[in-house]
């Protein structure tokens, strides 16, 4: 007759069988992060592209201030408002704490391979002194990558690693795109002259979609792999922050159309704007997963 012992142990065994199961469905799943206020702080959700499936990942007592998913499709970097990030799976809620050698991120990203983290941050206490840094994903090997006047925040990887996009505001009377490149810190400047521009997100077939004020009304705007630049929305609420799906067909959003700040999605082909939130506080920051997963 089998022991208490052994018993337990099978049991066990079972259920970290169950818990790889359960994570290898949802690493093949396209998913959107987002964040939505609950119980008097900004946590993490995640929900399926057509907005079912809602689900709270995180419950501790400090606001979030921005996702980005790890090419596994089932971790997130998480920045808290105190200035920490943290590692957190969606499957078990664990949260790990990523130590920094300079504290008081905001804005830091994964890379696509999981590997590095880019965000930004000033270390003389002023926003003229704010640049873009590079780290390894364990916290090693701080390294700077812009230089340059005027405020730096905001990275955005390219798919392909060899960029960071960001934004920088090099005077009172406009807010720009650049990117850096990771390997020679070398700088290219993308909007010039257009107001204010911000929320930059690159799909894996090299456009380029961000918010801009350039016709009075913050608007979704795409810019194509060759540099033709199109308005995607059209609407008299603030539409922002959008995440490019996988195949690049497709991008969530926020908008204001109905009062809070909520998600929203829209084909970049029929253009017809579909919520998937409807948070009385609001919604933001939606980031869609970059695994493939099932198509809508």
């Amino acid at each position: 007759m089998m022991n208490l012992k052994k018993i337990k142990n099978i049991l066990k065994m079972l259920a970290i069988l169950n818990l790889l199961l359960v994570s290898a469905v949802r690493a093949s799943e396209q998913k959107i992060a987002y964040l939505a206020h609950t119980s008097n702080y900004w946590q993490v959700w995640t929900m399926l592209p057509d907005g079912s499936q809602k689900q709270q990942i995180t419950s501790s007592k400090y606001d979030k201030t921005h996702v980005s998913w790890y090419p596994d499709g089932i971790h997130l970097l998480v920045n808290g408002a105190q200035g920490w990030i943290f590692k957190i799976n969606t499957v078990t809620r664990n949260e790990t704490k990523i130590e920094l050698p300079i504290k008081g991120t905001l804005d830091a990203v994964i890379s696509p391979d999981g590997k590095k983290i880019a965000f930004s941050l000033t270390v003389a206490g002023s926003r003229d002194n704010n640049h873009i840094w590079l780290v390894n994903g364990d916290g090693r090997n701080l390294r700077r990558l812009t230089n340059m006047g005027g405020l730096q925040h905001e990275p955005v990887w390219s798919p392909d690693e060899q960029w960071i996009y960001f934004l920088s505001s090099t005077s009172k009377e406009d807010h720009d795109i650049f990117r850096v490149s990771t390997l020679t810190s070398s700088i290219e400047q993308l909007t010039v002259d257009k107001i204010y521009n911000f929320d930059v997100a690159i799909s894996n077939n090299g456009e380029m979609a961000f918010s801009s004020n350039r016709q009075d009304n913050y608007e979704i705007w795409i810019q194509e792999a060759n540099g033709n630049v199109h308005r995607l929305t059209h609407n008299k609420a603030i539409d922002s922050r959008p995440s490019w799906s996988p195949d690049g067909k497709v991008i969530v959003f926020e908008s204001s159309r109905n009062g809070p700040m909520n998600i929203w999605r829209m084909s970049v082909d029929d253009k017809l704007p579909i919520q998937l939130t409807n948070e009385k506080i609001g919604a933001r920051y939606p980031v869609w997963s970059k695994t493939s997963g099932n198509k809508l």
